[in-house]
């Protein structure tokens, strides 16, 4: 039984599918299975794949169903234990599965390590990442605001995603969102401050052809990020919603101060890197007013 399964759904994936398949080929740990899935693919995706004379690598093909469906079949596949995502158009760095094995075997109760990411292609844009989390308190709080996880970054615990409900098929397009906030509830996320996926941007990739009903989807899953991490009913849960998406300067210092002593209080967990960032957020949100009186 090998340590980790690789799983890579693919769909019409001609394009950059040889360079994802050849950076987990590469990868300085050995002890994988790479399951690749054929979503009903029409172009060259199956040629490709049968292209490589690898016996760590094990196809399937299914009709066309969507990312969820093929998702849940590979982890119904997936021999090994742990689990490590791989998008058909991402290329991995070489020391990524091991340096994500070691983080793990390190921590007893982590289910999912996750790293940085370098983003490239056509469509990238430069700009300033926003800060990954590094405690489970501070994971929950961002989970109610945003996605931090690239899904191509992730080592999960195959047997609780399971348990957590595995990919669910009216989360399609943040699929992940939603699952990362189930298994959460479950056990510790590792983080490791290393590019060790390189994130292709491009216009034919879902996050930019499906990006209003990925925006759409995102609220929603945050909204029950919300409800689930901070207890609260679902009228309050809202309010804390708007808040939390709001600008630090697009709201009354009330409606802050609300969402701090009565919100971010039930959290299910605590951290001095959750208030340390709280601080942070209530001085941009006083500091204006200081400077007028």
């Amino acid at each position: 039984m090998p340590q980790i399964s690789v799983l890579m759904p693919v769909w019409n994936g001609e394009c950059f599918l040889a360079e994802a398949i050849e950076s987990i080929l590469c990868q300085t740990f050995r002890d994988f299975e790479f399951l690749i899935v054929d979503d009903g693919s029409t172009d060259k995706t199956l040629a490709i794949i049968r292209g490589y004379r690898d016996s760590r690598i094990r196809l399937h093909r299914m009709d066309h169903g969507g990312i969820v469906q093929a998702l849940n079949f590979g982890l119904k596949q997936a021999s090994a234990r742990w689990i490590a995502r791989m998008d058909a158009d991402d290329v991995s760095m070489p020391d990524r599965l091991e340096r994500q094995w070691m983080a793990v075997l390190q921590n007893p109760r982590a289910i999912l390590c996750y790293t940085d990411v370098e983003e490239f292609g056509a469509g990238h844009h430069p700009g300033k990442r926003a800060r990954s989390p590094r405690s489970r308190a501070f994971m929950a709080l961002t989970l109610c605001r945003r996605c931090p996880i690239s899904h191509s970054t992730v080592l999960f615990h195959k047997q609780t995603a399971i348990e957590s409900g595995s990919y669910q098929a009216n989360e399609r397009h943040a699929e992940d969102f939603g699952l990362w906030g189930r298994m959460l509830l479950a056990g510790d996320f590792i983080y490791i401050p290393r590019k060790l996926v390189r994130l292709r941007k491009h216009d034919s990739s879902i996050s930019f052809s499906h990006q209003h009903i990925q925006r759409e989807l995102t609220g929603r899953l945050c909204l029950k990020h919300v409800e689930s991490f901070m207890r609260l009913e679902k009228s309050d849960a809202r309010k804390a919603c708007r808040i939390l998406q709001k600008n630090p300067l697009g709201h009354e210092q009330g409606g802050w101060f609300w969402l701090v002593l009565i919100c971010l209080t039930r959290l299910r967990w605590q951290s001095p890197e959750l208030w340390a960032w709280i601080l942070k957020e209530t001085l941009k949100r006083i500091s204006p007013f200081r400077q007028h009186s």
